[in-house]
């Protein structure tokens, strides 16, 4: 009786246990997580800040950081440097959206422009590893 509720226990506890250390292989993909960074830079990339208001400005650096976290947690480690130099160019572009306001725009618009290109120099270093890594022509 003992082995049996012995037996029923370590069978629960796999249950449980299992799933979460069988990652879904659709998390671990890199190409697909580089797609979708790819697609949020864009996002900023295409941003007017003239236009645009300081919560969209804002939604699309934080879009663009999570798909960084989801990259760097399948990236093992190989792209690193390379994150975190576009996350620290996403961060200023954030940062000088806030600090410009809705109301400081026009005075903040050369520094958007400036944050802006940040990102997009920032990011081609990590396109240049990934396209060669995802074999993007």
């Amino acid at each position: 009786m003992r082995r049996q509720r012995v037996l029923a226990l370590g069978l629960a506890v796999a249950a449980i246990l299992l799933p979460a250390g069988c990652a879904n292989p659709a998390d671990q993909d890199l190409c697909g997580h580089y797609a979708a960074l790819t697609a949020a830079v864009d996002n900023v990339r295409a941003v007017q800040p003239q236009s645009a208001s300081i919560d969209d400005l804002r939604a699309k650096a934080e879009t663009v950081q999570a798909q960084l976290n989801q990259l760097q947690a399948v990236s093992e480690g190989r792209f690193d440097t390379a994150i975190s130099n576009l996350r620290a160019a996403v961060d200023g572009f954030r940062q000088a959206a806030v600090d410009a306001g809705d109301k400081a725009r026009a005075t903040a618009g050369p520094l958007l422009a400036e944050s802006l290109g940040d990102v997009t120099e920032a990011y081609a270093a990590l396109k240049k590893s990934l396209d060669t890594q995802c074999n993007v022509a």
